[in-house]
């Protein structure tokens, strides 16, 4: 460890060293119980949550992450050598495994050999491979070497997330204000918006509130339409100027200390079609009816049940204006993607789990709309949720109608 390095660390740390110590015991004993003696991690979002480690780039070819040792609850941590400063300035971490650049292969044979060279490969061995970094090709050939020296290996990339699905304490209090810092960029570009006005200004606007409020980078590039383009669901900003009668559709995620919240609403630039204003009113109560539905212990699928219960009762017809009417858990956000797996009806095969005070989702209503309206093509919102012992709190808390902008 590059000592002269931590030894000038004078930044206040998002977690304390407990933290990390309660998360390791909870990570060990999901292991225990799936019956693992270790597990090669590299997603980032998994061995950020073990070690504070932050990094900007996942890269097929870059060997990145840790092995964990289920008995000790100790890990191994390997990187390439040009991040020396980075890795001394987490101060989680106190010992890594350095290759240099080269072949990726190479790398990968490197730091398999070397964790079986310091013995701690033995029983039976997860390897995470469903991510964007490294190539699942170099896990599997380490995953090779693992089985050449005598262990079991089996791939599993979903028990670390499993366990990040309930925050502590001091994780929720992250993802409150993140939550606190979402509305309040939300309602400064909505007090900006105005004809003329590009979408990439409405980008700037944001990201320059989200980080002089406290948070880092948004979970991913922020989703701004306007127009034709209110409805070009996952389009980042164009050049395209507002104009009077535009439907504009903002969607962020704030993201502190890389935990997020996700919040999206859309406005109307001046005067605009009624059918917009009773489309929105209509869904605004979706949030409440959610809040209303779902108590602690409910299986996560309760909060669909919820809010189609709700939809089916607004007078919208969801068959021809559905775009997406659903959510997703939320937590450790690292680009390209902020979604996990645990949604309240599954896209892959995934468990029911029960919802837990600490537990956090988003859910969105968003609709397309072909019908020619005049000033745009969809409009929706989204909002994020936080379990608690009392019931569901809304993190993202404001009017769901199609707001006016400029106000």
């Amino acid at each position: 460890m590059e000592q002269v390095v931590r030894d000038a660390i004078d930044w206040e740390q998002p977690f304390p060293a407990d933290e990390f110590m309660e998360r390791r015991k909870k990570v060990r004993a999901a292991l225990a119980t799936a019956g693992y003696d270790g597990i090669l991690m590299t997603a980032p979002r998994d061995f950020y949550y073990l070690t504070g480690h932050d990094q900007i780039w996942q890269y097929k070819q870059h060997i990145t992450g840790l092995y964990f040792e289920t008995a000790t609850a100790d890990f191994a941590f390997f990187d390439q050598a040009s991040h020396k400063a980075l890795n001394a300035t987490t101060p989680e971490i106190d010992e890594v495994i350095y290759y240099s650049r080269g072949k990726a292969q190479e790398q990968a044979d490197f730091v398999a050999n070397e964790l079986i060279r310091r013995g701690l490969i033995k029983g039976r061995i997860a390897i995470q491979t469903w991510g964007y970094g490294p190539h699942p090709d170099l896990l599997r050939s380490m995953g090779a070497k693992f089985e050449a020296a005598g262990a079991a290996v089996v791939e599993d990339s979903d028990v670390i997330e499993d366990v990040r699905l309930t925050k502590s304490a001091r994780e929720v209090a992250v993802m409150r204000e993140a939550g606190a810092i979402a509305v309040g960029a939300m309602a400064a570009a909505r007090e900006t918006m105005q004809p003329g006005l590009r979408e990439t200004e409405v980008d700037a606007i944001i990201c320059y509130e989200l980080m002089m409020r406290g948070c880092g980078h948004p979970a991913i590039r922020n989703m701004i339409g306007s127009g034709a383009r209110s409805g070009a669901h996952h389009g980042p900003a164009s050049h395209r100027r507002l104009r009077n009668g535009d439907v504009v559709h903002v969607d962020f995620c704030a993201s502190l200390h890389r935990y997020h919240t996700n919040l999206s609403r859309s406005f109307a630039v001046g005067e605009i079609d009624q059918r917009w204003h009773d489309l929105m009113d209509r869904s605004a109560g979706c949030a409440e009816a959610i809040v209303n539905g779902v108590q602690s212990g409910d299986p996560f699928s309760r909060v669909q049940e919820a809010a189609d219960a709700f939809i089916a009762s607004s007078g919208v017809n969801r068959e021809k204006y559905e775009w997406y009417i659903g959510g997703y858990a939320l937590g450790i956000a690292f680009p390209p993607d902020w979604v996990h797996r645990h949604r309240p009806t599954p896209r892959e095969e995934a468990p029911d789990p029960a919802m837990m005070p600490g537990m956090v989702f988003n859910f969105e209503v968003q609709y397309d709309v072909f019908d020619g309206w005049p000033g745009g093509s969809g409009a929706g919102w989204i909002d994020s949720f936080l379990m608690t012992e009392d019931g569901l709190e809304i993190l993202t808390e404001c009017p769901r109608t199609l707001m006016a902008a400029g106000r």
